[in-house]
């Protein structure tokens, strides 16, 4: 299983995936895409590559419909609870970091049992137990250029203990506005 990580901090969020799909002990791709754009929301999904991108298809239309249906972006309560929805329908855990309508930022925890979680820092896949320990460890009120150095470093700590995950990351950034 592949490695998602996010961390807030008082600049916005950041999002990283890597791209690495395996099978029991054997690597079968390092293209899987995990880590999604929504303008002024990002996500990142671990789970079977076709449940991720069904996931990530759901969301998008969901969010499309809703920017047409109400002429607004998606609250950020209603983006995670909807988020949760699909992540239960299809199977997936995902970290989504949305910036809500006064321009703050934060990162949701949603997981394939239904449950949604805000919180600072978060890990999900293979090598959530090192990034957990590497996060904790780490101040993230720093700006966004040191969370994003954080998070990269950590997925290279992650990719050199476990063949899970792979050192080919997609990074996401999320500004925080007004």
């Amino acid at each position: 299983m592949a490695t998602v990580l996010g961390a807030i901090c008082l600049e916005g969020a950041v999002l990283a995936a890597d791209r690495r799909e395996t099978d029991g002990d054997t690597v079968t791709s390092d293209a899987v895409q995990r880590l999604f754009d929504y303008d002024f929301a990002g996500c990142a999904a671990v789970g079977d590559p076709g449940s991720v991108e069904e996931f990530d298809r759901r969301l998008d239309a969901e969010l499309r419909t809703y920017r047409t249906d109400h002429d607004e972006q998606m609250s950020t309560t209603r983006l995670a609870r909807t988020a949760s929805e699909i992540a239960e329908e299809t199977g997936v855990d995902a970290l989504v970091a949305v910036r809500d309508g006064d321009g703050s930022v934060s990162l949701h925890e949603v997981g394939s049992d239904g449950r949604t979680l805000e919180t600072e820092t978060a890990a999900l896949g293979s090598g959530a137990p090192v990034a957990f320990g590497l996060l904790d460890e780490a101040e993230t009120d720093d700006d966004l250029d040191a969370v994003e150095t954080l998070v990269r470093d950590t997925f290279h700590a992650v990719a050199e203990r476990t063949t899970d995950t792979g050192t080919g990351i997609d990074v996401f950034r999320l500004e925080r506005t007004g």
